[in-house]
């Protein structure tokens, strides 16, 4: 099928080359920064299942606690413990980590116990903005020896493939939702809002902020009605090291309680987990979910 999207493209240049798994030999100690959802796990399986032992960073009131049963060995810390990750890190021989899974912006105003390490960290970066925190993290990592590597690295096979992945062929209607909510996350890239935009009619009905998607799927359909499409992709300056956007089973069950129609995913550069059965969801819920083109 054609889309009708637009085709301009902002000219930035571009990020260095992802690594790629020839690069990582059998064997390796992949450190992992777990957050919340069932992507640490599945990273962890994936890696594990490439020959490396995988040592995990877990976060309290995030991680799932099965990660356990995951991974080779763990540990458990507070949001901020940064000296507490290097350590673990450095005393098991990690050279490449991966940040896997998100942290609840809402619980980051509480819950948040900083070492010395973190605590200068944030000083001098002097801003709370999700990817400045990030790369400032990574920064630190790199200076005692492990590269931050893409979440993704182990998970080619899941990103999302350009077209229509499951659901009734889109209407000129509903790839007009679509457009209008990618110029919206286009225009909001520099200003570290969301991920994801609800369109209904040609009208912004809802945006992603600190809440998270599944919330802001169910606003959009309280406030839009029934039909409304959902949009999501990665922010055109996004480090894909960092918070890549998911779609799992649980994204259906909430599209489907929204009363939503479309769910637009950027082509590779979003993720689908347990592609199959989150297709069979949303074909039995008659919901269209969509690769749409890079956003730049």
């Amino acid at each position: 099928m054609s889309f009708i999207f637009s085709s301009r493209r902002r000219q930035k240049p571009k990020p260095p080359p992802p690594l790629t798994l020839d690069r990582i030999p059998e064997g390796e100690t992949i450190g992992l920064i777990a957050g919340n959802s069932t992507f640490p796990l599945r990273f962890a399986d994936r890696a594990r299942a490439r020959n490396c032992r995988v040592v995990s960073i877990c976060h309290h009131d995030e991680t799932l606690a099965e990660i356990s049963s995951h991974v080779d060995e763990s540990r458990w810390i507070k949001v901020g413990q940064l000296g507490a990750i290097i350590e673990f890190f450095k005393s098991h021989g990690v050279t490449r980590a991966a940040m896997v899974g998100g942290i609840n912006r809402v619980r980051l105003f509480g819950g948040v116990k900083l070492d010395a390490r973190g605590a200068a960290l944030l000083l001098r970066l002097r801003s709370s903005k999700d990817d400045v925190i990030m790369r400032g993290i990574a920064d630190e990592l790199a200076n005692e020896g492990i590269e931050v590597i893409s979440s993704v690295v182990f998970m080619q096979e899941d990103l999302v493939p350009e077209g229509i992945v499951a659901g009734p062929n889109l209407s000129r209607e509903e790839q007009n939702d679509i457009e209008i909510g990618r110029s919206a996350l286009r225009a909001m890239s520099g200003e570290d809002i969301g991920q994801l935009v609800v369109v209904r009619d040609g009208v912004i009905v809802a945006v992603e902020a600190v809440e998270g998607s599944d919330a802001t799927i169910r606003r959009g359909g309280e406030l839009g009605g029934k039909g409304t499409v959902v949009v999501k992709c990665a922010k055109p300056t996004q480090d894909m090291r960092f918070d890549v956007p998911i779609v799992g089973e649980k994204t259906i069950e909430t599209l489907a309680a929204a009363g939503a129609r479309v769910m637009a995913l950027e082509a590779g550069r979003c993720l689908i987990l347990d592609r199959e059965d989150v297709a069979g969801r949303a074909e039995k819920n008659r919901i269209t979910i969509v690769g749409t083109p890079p956003l730049v």
